[in-house]
Parts: structure tokens; sequence; C-alpha cells
């Protein structure tokens, strides 16, 4: 049996600032990206750039409504126009409103359930602490997908392993 998400509210939080740190490292490079970058045919999940960037904010923004209790019954839409930037902006929107709600979280919280309706209209429930580790590493393994459109664009992807984000973050404490 795998092991249990933390239900250590330190764990979780030092995963989400993680979380932020690499994101935010991603996204500020893709942030050059111009609309008509994004929107090339692109191999990866999601047929372009921007398809890509649609569903990575688009689910922190989705997880974070259910978190509040709300349950959206798709990912938002965002502007054909929007280039990397734009993105960006909102990701920054998003990982505050995400700060918000992590700086009230407790042991019970994140013991206790969540349940929620899926954009396919099935209603599911889960511990906090495993919707919270599941967005930790949906966010990984996004990233990654970033990390390869920027090489495709010919811009080079900063590090974002978590190795990194320790040894950047003992030099700023020191």
């Amino acid at each position: 049996m795998p092991p249990m998400p933390s239900t250590e509210r330190d764990d979780v939080l030092e995963q989400f600032e993680y979380h932020h740190w690499a994101t935010d490292r991603v996204l500020e490079v893709a942030a050059a990206l111009t609309a008509a970058q994004l929107d090339k045919e692109w191999g990866g999940s999601f047929g372009s750039g921007r398809g890509l960037l649609r569903h990575v904010i688009g689910v922190e923004r989705l997880w974070l409504e259910r978190w509040n209790g709300r349950s959206m019954k798709g990912l938002p839409e965002f502007a054909l126009t929007w280039s990397g930037r734009d993105f960006l902006n909102e990701w920054k929107k998003i990982a505050a409103e995400q700060g918000e709600y992590l700086s009230e979280l407790s042991r019970d919280m994140l013991l206790g359930e969540l349940t929620y309706t899926n954009i396919k209209g099935e209603r599911l429930t889960y511990r906090l602490a495993e919707i919270l580790a599941h967005v930790v590493n949906h966010g990984t393994y996004h990233r990654g997908q970033i990390t390869h459109l920027l090489r495709d664009c010919g811009v080079t992807a900063p590090s974002t392993d978590f190795l990194v984000f320790v040894g950047e973050r003992r030099k700023s404490q020191a």
C-alpha cells in the first residue's frame, strides 16, 4: 500500500511552498512566449502551448474553488489573445488565493473529507490531505511538460528540482 499523504501542516505547507516556487520559475520564463507561439501546433497532450497553459492554470483555479466548497462545471476560458505573461499573471492571483487558504490549514482540516462534483458530474470524496498531495503532484507533472514546451520554443528552461529549492531556501535563510 502506498504511503498516505502527510497530515502534518508544516509538511503540506512546505510542499506548496515548493509547488509555488517551481511553478513561478517555469511560468516566469514562459511569460516571454507570445500568443502566436502558444498557438503553434505542439505534440504534447494538449495540442498547443495555449492548451497546456489553459489546463495548468485552469486546474489550479478548479482545485482552489473545490477547496472553498464550489464545484466548477469545467475549466475557465482564457482569451485567445493571452500571451505567456497573461497566464503568469493569472497564476499569481491563484497562488495568492491558495496561500490565503493554506494559511488557515489545520491538522483537523487535513484529516477531514472534502466532497466535490467533478467536471463529469460525479460526486467524489477524498481527505483534504490527499487532494493537496494530488495538486502538488499534478503540478510537477505539468511543469515537466512546460519545460518541454519552452525547450521546443528555443528557450532555456529553469531547474525546478526540489533540492534546488531546498538549497536556495537555505541560502536565503542563512
